[in-house]
C-alpha cells in the first residue's frame, strides 16, 4: 500500500479514504474526458467553419471568372453582391491593372460592409488557379473589432481583358468559440458536481458493504476464552466478505480445539502427577513414622523414575511447542541405535528381538534412540510374547519397523495414538499403561528429522509402527583386514607338520570409529532366525585385532566422514535423551574388557 493512502487509512477509515479514491478517480476520468471532448468540439466546428467557407469561396470565384460583365469591376461588384451577405460576410475582391504594361496595381474593387473597401484584410497575393488556406487569422473590421477568422485567398482571371483577381475571405470563428465556452462552462459546473455525487454514494455504498464486517468486529469482541463456542454471522452473498466470515470461524474453531487440547493437556498432566506425587508422600509419611522397609524404598524409587520421565517428556513437548525441535546433524548408525534394545532389561517383559541391516542417517543419535526406546516400550506393554524390531533400507529412505503380537491399534484410533496423553482403553491400568507422552514424542522427534511415522497392521496380528527417515548416502567400502585367527595363522612357521588352521567365521559388518573397530560374527546355526543379512550378533567395541588401522582413516576425496561420536558410551542425555536405565538391583552391565573404553551390546 502507498504511504500517502497508508497515512489516511491510519486516520480516516476505510469509508472515507474509499470515498475518497473514488471523487480522486472520478475527477481525473471526467477532467480527461472533458478536456477531450472541449479538444474535439472545438476541432469538429472549425472544420464546418473551414468547410462552409471553401463552399463560398468556390461559388464566388466561379462568378468571377464567369465574366457575365464585361469589365472586372463590374464583375467583382456583382458576385460580391449576389452571393455574399454583405452585413455579416467579410469579404474583399481586389483587381490587378497594368501588369502588361510593367507598372501593376492593386485595387479593391468590392467589399462587404464589415471590412469596406479601404484596407485590405489581408497581403496574401496567390497565384492565378491557386488557393491559400490560413486558420487563426486576425481581421479587423470597421468598427474596430478584431475578429479570429479562418481566410481562404483564391485567384482566377476577369473581365474581357483577363485580369489577375484575388478574393480574400474570412469565415469569422465567433460561434465557434461561442460553443467552445459553452461546454467548458458546463464541464466547470458539472464536473465538480460529478465527483461529489461519487464521493458521497462510495461512501454510502461502502458503508452499507462493510456492515457485515462490523457485525463481525463486534461479536468477535464481545466474546471471551468461555464464549469460543460462538460463531460470527455469515452473510448471504458468497464474495469475499463471506470468505472472510467463514475463514474467521474456521480460525475460531481451531482456537477452540486448541483450548480443549490444552485444558486436556493440564488435566492429564495434573492427573498423572498427582499419582506419584501421591505415592511419595504417604511413603514419606511412613519413613517418618519408621516403618519403612525395603518394598517401600523401591516403590517410591519407582514412583521418582516414572516422575522424573513424566517431566522430561512434558519438557520436551514444551521446547518442542515454543521453538521446535532443533536436533543436531550428524551421521548415526541406525542399526546400532536399535541394537541397544538387544540388551536393554526388560524388566520381565518381553525381551526385544532385533533385526537389522546397516543403514545410516544424519540426525540427533539421542533422540533417535529415544524414539527406538519409546516405540520398543509401547511394543512391550501390548506384547503377549513377541516383540521384533527391524531396521533396513528403502532406496534413499532409512525404514525402523517395531512390531509386536497384541491387540493391535483399531482403525478409528491409528490417529489419534499419537496425541498427548491418548491411551486406549486397554492400557489405562498404571501397570500396564504408560502416560500416552511417548508416541508424541515420537511423532515430534521424527518430524523434526523430516521422516514419517504411521501404524499398520503387524504380520502377527498386534501393531507394527513404521518410521521412515531420509537415508545417508552410503559410506565408503574399507579394505577388509585380517581377523585375529588369521593374523595368528599368518604368523605361524610353514611345515609340512602344521595343522590346518582354524577358519574364522565370517565378519558381516565393519564400521570405522576414532578408536577402534566394531565387527559383528556371522549368525549361530541356532539362531530362531532366518537370514544371514538381518543378523548383527554379539557387538563389542575394541581395538581393531591384527596390523593397526590408523585411527584417522582418510577415505576417497580427502574429506573425513562425519562420525557418530556417541556411538562408544551408552546414550544417556538430558530430557531430549534416552533416560537412564535402572540397575538398582542387577549392579551395571559388564564390559567384556573393562581396560577398553566401550560398550557391549547384546
Amino acid at each position: 500500500m502507498p504511504r500517502p493512502l497508508g497515512w489516511l487509512r491510519a486516520r480516516m477509515g476505510v469509508r472515507a479514504v474509499s470515498a475518497l479514491s473514488a471523487a480522486v478517480v472520478v475527477a481525473l476520468a471526467l477532467v480527461v474526458a472533458g478536456a477531450a471532448l472541449v479538444l474535439l468540439v472545438q476541432h469538429s466546428l472549425r472544420q464546418q467553419v473551414e468547410t462552409e467557407a471553401r463552399q463560398q469561396v468556390e461559388l464566388i470565384t466561379a462568378r468571377l471568372a464567369g465574366n457575365y460583365e464585361s469589365d472586372s469591376n463590374e464583375n467583382a461588384r456583382e458576385a460580391i453582391r449576389l452571393l455574399t451577405k454583405e452585413s455579416a460576410d467579410l469579404a474583399q475582391v481586389i483587381v490587378e491593372y497594368g501588369a502588361d504594361k510593367g507598372d501593376p496595381t492593386r485595387t479593391i474593387e468590392a467589399g462587404t460592409d464589415p471590412v469596406g473597401r479601404d484596407v485590405p484584410i489581408s497581403d496574401l497575393w496567390p497565384d492565378v488557379d491557386t488557393t491559400v488556406v490560413q486558420s487563426n487569422v486576425p481581421v479587423r473590421t470597421l468598427d474596430g473589432t478584431v475578429l479570429n477568422t479562418v481566410l481562404i485567398a483564391s485567384a482566377t482571371e476577369s473581365g474581357d481583358e483577363p485580369r489577375h483577381v484575388v478574393l480574400l475571405y474570412a469565415a469569422p470563428l465567433t460561434r465557434v468559440d461561442v460553443a467552445t465556452g459553452t461546454v467548458l462552462f458546463y464541464l466547470l459546473w458539472g464536473i465538480p458536481l460529478l465527483i461529489l455525487v461519487a464521493g458521497a454514494a462510495t461512501y454510502l455504498f461502502s458503508g452499507r458493504a462493510l456492515r457485515p464486517v462490523e457485525a463481525m468486529r463486534a461479536q468477535v469482541a464481545e466474546m471471551t476464552e468461555k464464549d469460543l463456542g460462538q460463531r460470527v454471522p455469515v452473510p448471504p452473498a458468497r464474495d469475499e466478505v463471506g470468505r472472510l466470515a467463514e475463514t474467521m470461524n474456521g480460525m475460531i474453531a481451531r482456537l477452540q480445539d486448541a483450548q480443549g487440547v490444552q485444558r486436556r493437556f493440564v488435566a492429564d498432566a495434573s492427573h498423572e502427577l498427582r499419582s506419584p506425587l501421591a505415592t511419595i508422600a504417604t511413603g514419606l509419611e511412613l519413613m517418618q513414622n519408621g516403618t519403612v522397609d525395603g518394598s517401600t524404598v523401591t516403590a517410591l524409587r519407582g514412583e521418582t523414575s516414572r516422575l522424573n520421565k513424566l517431566v522430561e517428556a512434558l519438557i520436551l513437548l514444551a521446547r518442542a511447542d515454543e521453538r521446535g525441535l532443533q536436533p543436531r546433524r550428524e551421521e548415526v548408525d541406525l542399526d546400532e541405535v536399535a541394537e541397544l534394545e538387544r540388551g536393554r532389561p526388560a524388566d520381565g517383559s518381553v525381551v526385544a528381538e532385533v533385526r537389522a541391516v546397516p543403514v545410516r542417517v544424519v540426525g540427533d543419535r539421542g533422540q533417535l534412540a529415544r524414539v527406538v526406546r519409546n516405540l520398543v516400550d509401547n511394543a512391550r506393554r501390548h506384547a503377549r510374547s513377541r516383540v521384533l524390531v527391524t531396521v533396513g533400507r528403502s532406496g534413499d529412505t532409512a525404514v525402523l519397523e517395531v512390531s509386536d503380537d497384541g491387540p493391535g491399534v483399531p482403525q478409528a484410533d491409528r490417529a489419534r495414538v499419537f496425541e498427548r496423553f491418548v491411551r486406549l482403553d486397554d492400557a489405562r491400568a498404571r501397570t500396564d499403561g504408560g502416560s500416552g507422552l511417548g508416541l508424541a514424542i515420537v511423532a515430534e522427534v521424527v518430524a523434526a528429522h523430516g521422516g514419517t511415522v504411521e501404524v499398520t497392521d503387524g504380520p502377527e496380528g498386534g501393531a507394527l509402527f513404521r518410521v521412515r527417515l531420509p537415508a545417508a548416502a552410503a559410506p565408503d567400502a574399507h579394505p577388509e583386514e585380517a581377523t585375529p585367527v588369521e593374523a595368528a595363522a599368518e604368523s605361524r612357521p610353514n611345515t609340512e607338520a602344521e595343522a590346518k588352521p582354524v577358519p574364522a567365521p565370517p565378519l558381516t559388518k565393519r564400521t570405522a570409529s576414532g578408536s577402534g573397530w566394531f565387527a559383528a560374527p556371522a549368525r549361530p546355526p541356532e539362531a530362531p532366525w532366518a537370514g544371514d543379512a538381518a543378523w548383527t550378533g554379539e557387538a563389542v567395541w575394541g581395538d581393531a585385532p591384527g596390523p593397526q588401522r590408523p585411527r584417522n582413516p582418510r577415505p576417497v576425496g580427502g574429506q573425513r566422514p562425519v562420525r557418530d561420536d556417541e556411538a562408544r558410551r551408552d546414550p544417556i542425555t538430558a530430557p531430549g535423551g534416552i533416560p537412564v536405565v535402572e540397575q538398582a538391583a542387577r549392579g551395571p552391565i559388564p564390559s567384556p574388557r573393562p581396560s577398553q573404553p566401550g560398550s557391549a551390546m547384546r
